[in-house]
């Protein structure tokens, strides 16, 4: 074969080897789009329900929940927002809400379990993460009353859909806008770990939720599958098996449970560092399809681009500072948590610089 022949066989199977790379991706991308069609949305526009919200306040039609009257407490007001400058202002900081709810199905009758406020800064900060206790005491936008964070997702008729008004809260609180909601169903974070093959979980001793419950986990290092890390994340009521004898574990609360939802979180970031293409995110996508609940705004686009720069991060690559909060009982009963530093202190205590040149 002549050197002009050699030349047209080699571009022959550049072209095929082409084609076939052209139709994988096609058909790759023909996968991921329907597993993202069958995605639950929901509308969600904050701006639209603040100004729904104001139309009850000023004809005073919105009550508070009847199931649980509280009289007005000390809780902080509603702080200013963030300076208008630094990384917050820089138009390509991006914000998540991580919502883990009880109810399998609906948005506008049940109660966040798990709220995480993700803050991706555009300007080469490390991530920020901070869980939200679910019982935080602030104001609740439909009411005007102090109640508990995680009643907002419980929404507010027409006005806001939970999402959005639970949204509206965290940005009252923070100062800073929600761009976009997740909304995991309980059932979601089980088929996510076991999708991923579990997770890795190391203890000094095995653990189980309070007198008579079964273990949750040996002692040891254990891959632990969707089931055993949703009872570790959610105990409430930790004993460990110490020398012998169940022992409770002291001082297990919200705050707790708020650690172990965000070193979850981190671990199923590592987790999906493990993905090397595309052909097995679109594989994971369709199987969790039915898991999780997704604002209308949030394109293929952006959360695909999400995927591929969080993959990989550890503990050590997020920043996590923690809300302090004290325990305070409303004249109704209810032990609630009130916060005791404004988010903007919560965020310098991380080291994240609010303001250019801070």
């Amino acid at each position: 074969m002549n050197g002009t022949g050699a030349a047209r066989h080699v571009a022959r199977a550049a072209v095929a080897l082409l084609a076939i790379a052209v139709l994988s991706a096609s058909w790759v991308g023909l996968g991921l789009w329907r597993a993202w069609g069958s995605v639950d949305r929901v509308p969600f526009d904050t701006g639209t329900a603040r100004e729904a919200l104001g139309v009850l306040a000023e004809v005073e039609v919105a009550e508070p929940d009847a199931a649980e009257p509280e009289a007005a407490v000390p809780a902080p007001a509603p702080e200013p927002a963030l300076p208008e400058t630094g990384w917050l202002a820089d138009g390509v900081t991006r914000t998540f809400l991580v919502i883990g709810s009880d109810l399998e199905e609906g948005m506008t009758t049940e109660r966040a379990d798990v709220i995480v406020f993700v803050i991706l800064p555009g300007n080469g900060e490390p991530p920020v993460m901070v869980s939200l206790p679910r019982d935080l005491y602030i104001p609740n936008p439909c009411t005007r009353e102090p109640s508990r964070i995680n009643a907002n997702l419980n929404g507010c008729g027409d006005a806001a859909t939970g999402p959005e008004l639970l949204a509206i809260a965290v940005e009252d609180f923070t100062g800073i806008p929600v761009d976009h909601f997740i909304a995991f169903r309980v059932g979601g974070f089980v088929e996510v770990i076991d999708r991923l093959g579990g997770m890795e979980v190391c203890l000094d001793h095995a653990v189980r939720d309070g007198p008579g419950m079964p273990v949750i986990l040996p002692a040891g290092c254990t891959r632990a599958d969707g089931e055993q890390m949703l009872a570790w994340v959610r105990s409430r009521h930790t004993q460990e098996l110490i020398d012998g004898e169940w022992v409770t574990v002291p001082g297990v609360n919200d705050l707790h449970r708020n650690r172990r939802q965000r070193e979850l979180l981190v671990d199923i970031l590592a987790e999906v560092g493990r993905f090397r293409s595309i052909t097995e995110l679109t594989r994971m996508a369709a199987d969790l399809a039915d898991s999780f609940t997704l604002d209308e705004d949030l394109s293929l686009g952006t959360a695909i681009g999400l995927a591929w720069e969080l993959r990989g991060l550890g503990e050590d690559d997020i920043r996590q500072p923690e809300i302090p909060v004290s325990d305070y009982v409303t004249p109704g009963g209810a032990m609630v948590l009130i916060p005791e530093a404004s988010f903007a202190e919560v965020l310098a205590s991380a080291g994240v610089a609010l303001a250019a040149g801070s």
